[in-house]
């Protein structure tokens, strides 16, 4: 099994790397969905806008009359709006019914004697031909009037209205007492009818909520608030929310024109929202809703979608569905003659909202000015429709591919992992050539290297072969001259013995010829070693097993050893049970010979040669050949078991020493389907042959 730092270096790793350049098809898409989102954006303010302006253009041609009826003062007098109420209100002084609307009252504030501090909260509403107005004070001290019919001595509000001639209706309205609120005219007590209103106390003050008829306002209305310290005494506060005296200083009462919501309603559709200003930003016209796409965010997808697509946060506003006057960038620059667009964010919401502003105007002053509003969300929903459907299509493709990649490259790392092994397996530990090796029939790059070694180690083992077949053909060519040397030097040495010269001559002649002899000996020794090896080599092929007991036969070498190395003490460890394998007996005692020789040559002197016989594992059975002495370095335990592999430094019987023992002992072993290694011990080394147990060896 690969570790993770191997398949981290393996194809695999590297093909399935080179898939994940799929994920750029995605990434491309995500980037040209964004150009195309801020296309279609763009697109649309272009349209909203262009929309906007034909229909401002539309309004002010056919609505000249009711436009030029606003008076040209209107950009500096006050104005008051109006909303259009569903339901008309309870008159009973509380502000339930007002609370949708609370948010958009506006305020008056006053600073009187000793910094007393009075305000004003003004919302007002009608329903069909009534009027209704929601009036909070906040007062730090309430004085009420004695009575109600001096009602000008505590603290009480003062309603105007249009009068005739010029100056205004003033109506004085207060209470003695939390209650009905009582009604008085300053000029005469007449009463009002369809007036009436209700007086409560807040925490910061009171609540006088009114109802009056519309007809009365004829457009314009101002509420003053008279706030007394004491009663009797003169106001200390007066607040008023503009002029009392005469007509023209009364604000505007702005409420939606019928005839403009008649005009908008031909325009409504499904997606836009239009709303009219005047030149104060109070509405008097609204019509169509702005519509919201119903995209329920049902999968895993779609909602990481949704974060990753999240639209840029724009400057949240309130809501304008509900509002009474509007403010915002591209209504300020549409009032000031250019058409504009803005995006913002519904505040509470997420809905991304874009409103356009263009000016209407009537013989070239500016009378209004048309807002059209409409959710971006459609297009938000069109890009996470087309990301999602984008990143299902990349994943089935990467699924796909990387699929086929990380197969492509098992398949091939499998193949090369095959063919590893069998090149491995055909070639021994030192090198040489086990088995012969077929080539894969395959014709793709794989199967030419396949070919390719197949017939490099081909060459190697016939160059093997004859290397191997160099030492029996150099020993016999050796043969004949070695012959003739010896037998010249024999002869050499009966002439000198017939014909003696001095002394000195004959011992010196006698010394160089047994120098030769012994030269010859050695190198017919060497020979003769050559020779051996090359037919043991050959004649593995031909030997065969038998069933031994092994513990009898290593009992038996070791006594045999004992009796030739008197002056050594041997020691053995073998079981007292039969142990029985299929072996070689000649062979094994052949390799013994050369384990004990090489233990004899390398043992302390004094110490024991120790035999040890173990078949712990059910499988196997090891032999050991245990010395006291100098241990193997690493160099040498690499090559110990090499052909022509010597570590000796010198040889005390003067013997040629060719490396070829252990060689032989590796040959043994690896004939019964074994192996022989060599372990340094704290004090010597030890030498072990391992081999299988009831293992039939293959000729």
């Amino acid at each position: 099994m690969q570790t993770a730092p191997g398949f981290l270096r393996s194809l695999r790793f590297k093909l399935l790397l080179a898939s994940l350049t799929l994920l750029l098809i995605p990434w491309a898409g995500y980037q040209y969905l964004q150009g195309m989102e801020q296309t279609l954006r763009e697109a649309q303010q272009q349209l909203l806008m262009n929309r906007a302006e034909i229909i401002a253009n539309l309004l002010a041609v056919q609505s000249v009359k009711w436009l030029s009826q606003q008076p040209v003062n209107a950009g500096i007098t006050p104005s008051l709006y109006a909303f259009p109420l569903n339901n008309p209100p309870v008159i009973d002084g509380y502000a339930d019914e007002w609370l949708s609307l609370k948010p958009q009252a506006e305020s008056f504030n006053s600073v009187g004697s000793q910094k007393r501090k009075l305000s004003l909260d003004w919302l007002a509403g009608f329903h069909d031909n009534d009027l209704y107005l929601l009036l909070e004070v906040r007062d730090q001290q309430l004085s009420y009037p004695p009575n109600e019919q001096n009602l000008a001595a505590g603290d009480h509000l003062i309603l105007a209205l249009p009068g005739d001639g010029g100056d205004t209706r003033q109506l004085r309205l207060g209470t003695p007492a939390p209650g009905w609120v009582h009604v008085q005219e300053q000029d005469n007590a007449r009463p009002i009818p369809g007036l009436s209103g209700e007086w409560q106390e807040t925490d910061a003050g009171y609540r006088v909520e009114l109802r009056l008829p519309r007809h009365l306002t004829a457009g314009r209305i101002s509420v003053a608030v008279i706030d007394y310290d004491q009663a009797a005494q003169k106001p200390a506060v007066k607040l008023a929310t503009s002029g009392l005296q005469r007509n023209t200083g009364l604000a505007y009462l702005t409420l939606p024109t019928p005839e403009v919501e008649t005009l908008l309603r031909g325009l409504a559709d499904n997606t836009h929202r239009y709303t009219l200003l005047n030149p104060q930003r109070q509405v008097i016209g609204r019509h169509g809703v702005v519509h919201r796409a119903n995209h329920e965010l049902e999968s895993l997808p779609q909602r990481l979608i949704s974060l990753i697509l999240a639209e840029d946060q724009a400057e949240p506003f309130s809501e304008r569905e509900r509002l009474g006057r509007l403010d915002g960038p591209e209504i300020r620059q549409a009032l000031s003659g250019e058409g504009s667009v803005y995006r913002y964010q519904a505040a509470g919401t997420n809905l991304t909202m874009l409103s356009s502003a263009y000016p209407i105007r009537v013989n070239g002053e500016i009378m209004a000015a048309l807002v059209v509003e409409q959710s971006s969300q459609e297009i938000l929903i069109l890009q996470q429709s087309a990301i999602e459907d984008l990143l299902l299509i990349s994943l089935g493709l990467f699924i796909v591919t990387g699929g086929s990649l990380l197969l492509l490259a098992s398949s091939i790392t499998s193949r090369i992992t095959r063919l590893s092994g069998k090149y491995q397996q055909a070639v021994s530990p030192d090198g040489r050539l086990l088995k012969p090796i077929t080539a894969s029939r395959q014709k793709d790059e794989l199967g030419q290297l396949d070919a390719s070694l197949s017939a490099v180690l081909k060459r190697t083992k016939e160059y093997s072969h004859y290397l191997e077949s160099m030492a029996s053909r150099l020993a016999h060519e050796f043969r004949t001259p070695l012959s003739v040397i010896r037998s010249s030097l024999e002869n050499l040495e009966a002439e000198i013995g017939a014909n003696p010269q001095s002394d000195k001559q004959t011992s010196a002649a006698l010394l160089y010829a047994k120098r030769a002899q012994e030269g010859t000996h050695r190198l017919n020794q060497i020979l003769t070693r050559l020779r051996e090896a090359t037919r043991l080599e050959q004649s593995l092929q031909q030997t065969e097993v038998v069933e031994t007991d092994l513990t009898m036969l290593i009992q038996g070498l070791s006594q045999g050893y004992s009796d030739s190395y008197q002056s050594i003490s041997f020691e053995t460890n073998i079981p007292a049970d039969a142990i029985n394998s299929q072996v070689s007996p000649e062979l094994i005692c052949q390799a013994m010979d050369k384990l004990v020789s090489n233990a004899v040559d390398f043992h302390l002197p004094g110490s024991p040669i120790r035999i040890e016989l173990d078949s712990a594992n059910a499988n196997r059975v090891t032999i050991s050949v245990i010395n006291q002495g100098p241990t193997l370095d690493e160099r040498t335990q690499q090559n110990l078991f090499r052909s022509m592999s010597s570590h000796r430094s010198s040889s005390a019987d003067q013997q040629p020493h060719l490396g070829l023992g252990l060689y032989l002992v590796r040959l043994i072993a690896e004939f019964h389907h074994g192996m022989v290694w060599a372990v340094n011990l704290p004090d010597g080394v030890s030498f072990t042959m391992e081999l299988p147990l009831n293992h039939n060896s293959e000729k």
